[in-house]
């Protein structure tokens, strides 16, 4: 495919490193630095207003078969996805920032008025939240999924220093029934449990351990790693769009929600909205504020400011005072691996999620990227096709790295097990590192 990007910015350089492999790939932007971080790539680059026909028609829009628009500014997209399909573009996907403009773009009237102008709207911040209040439920598990309506689970933890699996050797270890371990991640190589070797191997403090469940198994790995946990109470620092669905979602899960922010009419409107939630106007980061509004009483603290240095500060002084877990948000990718250093466990950001829906998007029918784990480890879903001959799972062809961990038939779901074959119509899921999910693809589908 022809995919014009419009902004090389934090979202639209991920998304260009994604696809810029299996597709012809052109970002338009106005930065000349973009030029030099992306050079590494194989695309072209265009340097000039995306709101400027002539630009758009030197990255050849006309022969795209999707733009799609990636900057922080919402009508400086929905401007560049208008003037994209009016030059020939086949489909238009915009980011927005606002909820006020996703209800107005996802509104029936709106798409009668404007046509297909906009094929697709994206909000990266609600995908941000709704993972947020996941991984919060979760005591224990720095990341979860739910999949096959229910019926499956996928979940992450973290080893701890001096906790009960430091050090432990996998091959001796008896995970519950209802559940697979599917493989580790540690410094940034995700390790499929049938890799050559892998029961050889030792859990290291700061290892990713990843599982498959069915609900009951959920429940008993819980006990393994969070065996005491239950979250009560959270505290939200930042009451932007992030944060105000956060604290509204976890309100209706009956959780106690204090939520901080610093502009008073902010304040006024999430007292409004939030009428469960107890809103405090200051400063998320006044160590005495959060100390006398109970910092050291909260089960969870959420850090969701739009400012990474304060996001940082909040999850230190959080993490000082013995809080379990906190979830902190970063708007700028290049500081994950900073505050991961500085022992910030559950460090999230919008542009995974974005990433993941544009290439859930751009995929073939019947291939869903389900999740993107820190950036390095994809859980993928494949139908298998009418012609597709019964194989059994553990002959399924694929790379190291890469894992089929269980599969839905009809209303049944089934683990990873030695007698468990895999046939046509069946949706199997694969963990993969993303280094070799191409070469999954090219196996399966």
């Amino acid at each position: 495919m022809y995919i014009v990007i419009a902004g090389g910015g934090e979202i639209g350089s991920q998304i260009a490193k994604a696809l810029h492999k299996d597709h012809d790939v052109v970002v338009v932007d106005t930065n000349p630095e973009v030029k030099e971080r992306l050079g590494g790539l194989d695309i072209q680059i265009v340097t000039g207003s995306i709101t400027d026909p002539e630009m758009l028609r030197e990255a050849k829009v006309d022969l795209c078969d999707t733009f799609v628009a990636t900057t922080n500014w919402d009508e400086v997209n929905l401007i560049a996805c208008m003037l994209a399909k009016g030059l020939g573009a086949k489909e238009t996907l915009c980011f927005v920032g606002k909820q006020s403009y996703m209800d107005i773009l996802t509104d029936p009237r709106t798409v009668e008025l404007l046509g297909m102008r906009i094929d697709q709207v994206f909000w990266p911040q609600r995908s941000l939240a709704k993972e947020i209040v996941e991984v919060i439920r979760v005591p224990g598990a720095v990341d979860t999924e739910t999949l096959a309506g229910g019926r499956l689970r996928f979940v992450e933890y973290q080893v701890r220093e001096g906790g009960p699996y430091a050090g432990k050797e996998l091959a001796l270890l008896d995970w519950p029934d209802g559940s697979f371990m599917a493989g580790i991640l540690r410094e940034g190589r995700f390790m499929a449990v049938t890799d050559p070797g892998f029961n050889n191997l030792s859990l290291e403090p700061e290892d990713r351990i990843f599982f498959m469940t069915t609900p009951g198994g959920f429940d008993a790995i819980q006990a393994c790693f969070a065996p005491k946990s239950r979250v009560r109470r959270v505290m939200v620092v930042g009451g932007g769009n992030v944060g105000y669905m956060v604290a509204q979602e976890l309100l209706r899960f009956r959780l106690e929600v204090t939520i901080i922010d610093h502009s008073p009419e902010r304040c006024a409107w999430l007292a409004e909205q939030l009428p469960g939630a107890l809103v405090l106007e200051g400063d998320g980061t006044d160590l005495e504020l959060l100390e006398s509004e109970g910092l050291d009483q909260v089960d969870a603290v959420v850090a969701v400011t739009e400012n990474d240095e304060k996001n940082l500060l909040v999850s230190l002084l959080a993490k000082q005072v013995g809080v379990q877990k906190v979830v902190t948000r970063v708007n700028r990718g290049e500081n994950r691996r900073l505050f991961e250093h500085v022992g910030i466990d559950i460090p999230l950001t919008p542009r995974a999620a974005a990433v993941r829906e544009v290439m859930d998007w751009l995929a073939p029918e019947n291939v869903d990227h389900l999740a993107l784990i820190e950036d390095q480890v994809e859980l993928l879903e494949f139908e298998l096709p009418g012609n597709f001959r019964e194989i059994p799972l553990a002959n399924l062809p694929l790379p190291k790295g890469a894992v089929a961990v269980a599969l839905e038939r009809g209303t049944k779901v089934y683990l990873r097990s030695p007698q468990l074959a895999v046939t046509a119509g069946d949706k199997l899921l694969v963990l993969t590192d993303r280094q070799v999910s191409d070469a999954v693809l090219e196996q399966i589908v």
